[in-house]
């Protein structure tokens, strides 16, 4: 069944809020239904959600160094040169937060098109409206930059490519930078955003799935 695009955003959302009340084993099980639906769309699916994950590998690794050495949590006459248990778990639970964020709104971009997610973001963001806010432009430059990240990654690994640049070296970024340019240029980056499509509307079906999904990932948090 296909959930409907505005019910995805706001369990997006809700999973967003909820991840830094999980436990360990919360986050897990998270990632492991996320992995498990991703598999379901093949193996190139699986392959660009790991591409995803790597890209934040050092930011990952930050985190560990900030709650594992930089600043731990105080241990009165505790071993100060070795991390205890807890500080290991926060830090990994730190790390995961970001690793589920990443893998859900990657999961969300295959699934759905950037201009589906657009008109989603919109129907959210209609009550404010009144105050001035432009929900339409603000949900299609949000999707267009969600849409853009691992493009954007492609496209710069084939102008390095057709540039001859190896791996961890320096010379004919230049070349690279300008073959950049001209496929930006030509259009072929990046492709004209279409106008926001009407979204269909809501079934009963999808409203019990939701609240269904809801109350999962609001019971995770007691866990």
């Amino acid at each position: 069944m296909s959930l409907h695009p505005v019910l995805r955003l706001l369990l997006l959302i809700a999973l967003g809020a909820s991840l830094f009340r999980y436990s360990l084993s919360g986050q897990l099980l998270v990632l492991l239904v996320i992995v498990l639906l991703m598999a379901r769309h093949g193996r190139e699916a699986l392959l660009r959600l790991l591409k995803a994950v790597r890209r934040i590998r050092w930011l990952l690794l930050s985190i560990a160094v900030i709650y594992l050495l930089v600043a731990p949590e105080p241990r009165p006459g505790g071993n100060w040169a070795w991390p205890s248990a807890n500080e290991w778990v926060l830090a990994l639970r730190r790390a995961g937060v970001l690793v589920i964020l990443v893998s859900a709104v990657e999961f969300l971009r295959q699934t759905t098109p950037a201009v589906t997610t657009a008109s989603a973001i919109a129907a959210i963001l209609k009550p404010f409206r009144w105050l001035g806010f432009d929900p339409e432009r603000f949900a299609m430059r949000t999707a267009m930059t969600l849409d853009a990240v691992p493009r954007t990654a492609e496209v710069v690994a084939q102008a390095t490519g057709r540039a001859g640049i190896k791996p961890r070296q320096f010379d004919g970024w230049a070349a690279a930078a300008a073959g950049l340019i001209s496929d930006i240029e030509s259009g072929r980056a990046a492709a004209s955003p279409a106008a926001l499509p009407t979204l269909d509307p809501l079934r009963l079906a999808d409203m019990l799935f939701f609240v269904v999904a809801l109350t999962l990932i609001l019971a995770l948090t007691l866990i």
